[in-house]
């Protein structure tokens, strides 16, 4: 019974070790100071909206009243489908948000990167509209894809 218990401390300190080295190799991007919400322009952003990318993708977006925001988008979540970031209100009332995610390989076994998605958007009412960036990094903060387009929201729920 011994060996067992230290057999399984040992496989689980080496995973947690390998772990923290893979992520000791990552680059992020550098994202400059901590948006800010700036509520007084646009309240109702906040809640949970249904947003389709190119009218293909769709996500699960949440904008919180705190300026911070989460999507899940309709990829297998073990490739890499859950996204965190902030958001804020422009001068002009349209709102900016940007999203950071783990990428990883078909299989979902392989951290191989990192995706940005940024967004500025125009809300008006129970929907918005805009335009959006994806970009995704490899481990070392390289480039390897990248891609423009637009979306369209509907408010979820209350």
């Amino acid at each position: 019974m011994t060996h067992i218990s230290i057999l399984a401390s040992a496989a689980g300190a080496l995973a947690l070790s390998a772990f923290a080295a893979q992520a000791a190799t990552v680059t992020l991007p550098q994202h400059g100071p901590a948006m800010t919400a700036g509520m007084s322009g646009n309240k109702g952003i906040a809640g949970t909206w249904l947003t389709t990318y190119d009218g293909q993708r769709n996500t699960f977006t949440q904008w919180r009243k705190d300026g911070t925001a989460s999507q899940i988008i309709d990829f297998a979540p073990k490739t890499g489908n859950a996204q965190l970031g902030d958001w804020k209100v422009n001068g002009d009332g349209t709102v900016s948000l940007y999203l950071i995610g783990w990428s990883f390989d078909d299989k979902g076994n392989a951290l191989t990167g990192y995706f940005t998605k940024t967004e500025t958007d125009t809300v008006s009412g129970n929907s918005y509209s805009g335009n959006f960036e994806v970009t995704f990094y490899d481990l070392g903060g390289n480039i390897v894809f990248q891609h423009d387009g637009t979306l369209t929201a509907t408010r979820v729920g209350q």
